[in-house]
């Protein structure tokens, strides 16, 4: 497993002038409420201040109705919401979640972002996230966070993937959708950036931060200027290839 310190090496620049982020993942369908949100609040050197892990279970039971109206990741959320379940049985130092209302959420976030004074928040795929705070926060809390939401994929996109060797690595191992487009899921992306093959995302919010961080952190590491908007990162390989004449197919 990767180490997320090791992209910059043994740098450690420890001042209360670094700019702390967001990085933040949720689990729960595009139309509900999130009933699982990982943050963490760090910087861009690698250095974590505070780590996050929720259980929201009242909007569990709105996920299971989409879930079983839904053939999309069915089996994923499923295995999700069993292990917070169960979870929630275990003693308070045993619990891998923090259960809490959307509510208490709402407070505990607003302070975080308020304590350590971020202005950024970074997600994989950031609309997802953001749709998903929004729906949970309501429009007037989530306005007054006033943040700025800014793409992983985006950054990761722009400074490592656009490359023949990103595409013929998804060619190689498979990770090519059926319509014939070169993927940049976390989980692929990682396992490209490792050279560890059996890596799998847990999808867990606190978990998956972690990953996405650790992609964040890498593109940083290429010290490129980053225009951190959401693209269509699909779109930005196919172009490529067909620029580069390499060919998605066979």
């Amino acid at each position: 497993m990767y180490k997320i310190r090791n992209v910059f090496g043994s740098v450690s620049l420890m001042t209360s002038k670094r700019e702390k982020i967001i990085v933040l993942d949720v689990e729960g369908y595009s139309t509900c409420r999130p009933y699982n949100i990982g943050y963490i609040v760090a910087d861009l050197y690698g250095n974590i201040y505070c780590k996050r892990s929720f259980a929201l279970l009242p909007c569990i039971w709105e996920n299971i109705v989409s879930m079983v109206n839904s053939k999309s990741a069915k089996e994923m959320t499923k295995k999700n919401v069993e292990e917070i379940l169960k979870d929630i049985e275990k003693s308070k130092r045993q619990r891998k979640y923090q259960s809490i209302s959307p509510e208490k959420f709402a407070e505990i976030f607003a302070k975080d972002v308020q304590n350590f004074k971020v202005k950024r928040l970074f997600a994989y795929n950031v609309n997802f996230d953001k749709g998903s705070i929004k729906r949970l926060l309501g429009v007037e809390k989530f306005m007054a966070l006033n943040l700025e939401y800014c793409d992983i994929i985006s950054g990761i996109v722009y400074t490592k993937l656009l490359t023949k060797q990103y595409i013929e690595f998804c060619k190689t191992h498979g990770f090519i959708t059926d319509k014939g487009n070169v993927q940049t899921k976390a989980e692929v992306v990682i396992k490209y950036l490792t050279g560890n093959l059996d890596y799998e995302e847990e999808h867990t919010g606190l978990a998956d931060v972690l990953d996405e961080y650790f992609i964040l952190l890498t593109a940083l590491s290429t010290h490129k200027k980053i225009d951190w908007k959401p693209c269509a990162s699909w779109r930005l390989l196919k172009n490529f290839a067909e620029e580069k004449n390499i060919a998605l197919a066979g």
